[in-house]
């Protein structure tokens, strides 16, 4: 125990700051913030002990090990550090991005089925109203199911009845 003690004494500020920089540096290339606040504890650890070199070494350990914990605790903990990416309920289903969009008829339906064009691309639909649409016919997207969107006629909104 007295040999660790000893050597632990015996490490200058440079050491701590070789140490920190390593951590920072493998923080760099893994880019997941785990490696982050401990390197920079280990930066101040090197600070401290080049303004006290007399500072005992397992001390020195002590203050890293409570400085990386402190800053990492800190650092979730803090309103800038919230992950707002939390996802778009929608995201990765088309379809139901299309809910309550205004679509045209690209055809007449037939049997309640037929196609309608959203943006610049052709989805097939199905009426839930009973109405029969013809090509041009506005329609409001109610639902989607899978790749099927249910529509129904949108109110006062026929535009090009050809």
């Amino acid at each position: 125990m007295q040999s660790l003690t000893d050597l632990l004494n015996s490490q200058p500020a440079w050491h701590w700051w070789a140490f920190g920089a390593i951590l920072l540096a493998l923080e760099i290339i893994s880019t997941t913030q785990y490696l982050l606040w401990p390197g920079i504890a280990a930066l101040i650890v090197g600070a401290l002990r080049f303004f006290d070199p007399g500072l005992d070494g397992r001390f020195c350990v002590f203050l890293f090990a409570v400085f990386s914990v402190a800053a990492t605790i800190a650092r979730k903990r803090s309103p800038w550090a919230k992950n707002d990416h939390t996802p778009h309920p929608t995201l990765n289903r088309k379809t139901d991005q299309y809910v309550g969009r205004l679509v045209k008829a690209a055809g007449d339906f037939t049997g309640g089925r037929g196609a309608v064009l959203v943006d610049d691309s052709r989805w097939n639909a199905q009426v839930i109203d009973g109405s029969a649409p013809i090509t041009g016919d506005m329609l409001v997207v109610e639902a989607a199911e899978g790749t099927l969107l249910k529509v129904k006629l949108a109110p006062g909104a026929i535009l090009f009845n050809t």
